[in-house]
């Protein structure tokens, strides 16, 4: 039997759970900060996906070595059919399918989401669009990723990018153990495009 200050603290994790998770329209939202640990984030509506898949990898300092630990890494993506989905809360509109971890020790990271959609009517490829914010809180978009299995990614595109040495931002997925994952690493280079 559990002593009253044990009750008192269950009811009290209860609360704060509901609190959080329910929204003013009585729907539930994805509550990424209770299953997540600090270097890993589940993106919105992931369990309900079709093409689920862990991204992880390793972020850098410029040097290309170094592990950049304690940088914080947002993803943000459109849903199945190519559509970025947005709620308010507290009169802020936020992007739905977006997550938010901090690098281990090691400048490791894990994602768990899923392909987003391309809007074929205006030729919208499925990509990922990802951002990093250094321990000083200056934000750097980082390069966006793609899909190898994308139909709209063009032969003329994969060129441009081979030319360019970006066919590493195309990514291909791996199926291991029933689970569809594949590894990018990125570097916090000078090159970064800062956001205002």
């Amino acid at each position: 039997m559990k002593t009253k200050p044990q009750l008192l603290s269950t009811i009290f994790i209860i609360l704060v759970y509901v609190s959080f998770a329910q929204t003013s329209n009585n729907e539930f939202k994805s509550i990424d900060f209770i299953q997540n640990t600090m270097s890993e984030a589940t993106i919105a509506d992931y369990n309900e996906r079709t093409t689920k898949f862990k991204l992880t990898g390793t972020l850098y300092l410029a040097d290309g070595t170094t592990p950049a630990a304690n940088h914080k890494i947002t993803l943000n993506q459109a849903d199945e059919d190519g559509n970025f989905k947005f709620y308010k809360e507290n009169g802020v509109k936020i992007l739905r399918h977006a997550a938010t971890l901090t690098t281990d020790a090691n400048g490791k990271y894990t994602f768990y989401t899923f392909v987003p959609g391309g809007d074929r009517l205006y030729n919208q490829i499925q990509e990922l669009y990802l951002k990093v914010e250094l321990p000083d809180q200056t934000e750097y978009a980082l390069p966006s990723l793609f899909f190898d299995s994308d139909p709209m990614l063009s032969k003329r595109c994969r060129k441009k990018m081979l030319k360019r040495g970006e066919e590493k931002r195309i990514l291909i997925l791996k199926d291991t153990n029933n689970l569809l994952e594949v590894t990018h690493d990125f570097i916090v280079s000078s090159n970064l495009k800062p956001i205002q």
